[in-house]
């Protein structure tokens, strides 16, 4: 009889202890997901914008060519070089353009295949940059893109 009442104790704690019901159920409503907002934006070329959110991704997207600027200091994310961390480069954008990311405090680039061309000076003194994948597409590189790139080995 001890046995039996063990047995049935046994059987209704794991019918009702490990029962879905007694669980407590997982409300979507109770989490927030967290997506980066747009700190600045603007255009970079003709079709092309950026825009530069608070995780430190600047994002430059839409169709064609970026501006030549003709110095390090006259691309317009300039002021925010400092909390540049990663670029993104979107598929469609064809031509990086000169001094487009010179003296940035970048980590990562990512650049799809649809660029065909690095302008002048492109990532010149980008020190923390390790690594860099160009795709088989780009088939013009200008001058002293990567001078003063340390990080790179």
């Amino acid at each position: 009889m001890k046995h039996r009442l063990t047995a049935l104790a046994a059987a209704a704690a794991v019918a009702f202890g490990f029962s879905g019901d007694l669980l407590p159920a997982l409300n979507a409503a109770e989490y927030t997901v967290f997506a980066a907002e747009t700190v600045d934006s603007g255009t970079c070329g003709e079709n092309l914008t950026w825009t530069l959110d608070d995780a430190g991704t600047l994002t430059i997207s839409g169709t064609g060519e970026m501006t030549n600027w003709r110095s390090s200091n006259s691309m317009p994310w300039y002021d925010k070089r400092e909390s540049i961390k990663n670029i993104v480069i979107k598929d469609g954008v064809t031509g990086i353009g000169d001094y487009a990311f010179n003296d940035n405090y970048l980590i990562s680039v990512t650049i799809p295949d649809s660029v065909t061309s690095i302008g002048k000076n492109a990532f010149k003194y980008c020190t923390r940059m390790s690594s860099i994948t160009i795709p088989d597409s780009v088939t013009i590189i200008g001058n002293s893109v990567f001078s003063g790139c340390t990080g790179l080995t």
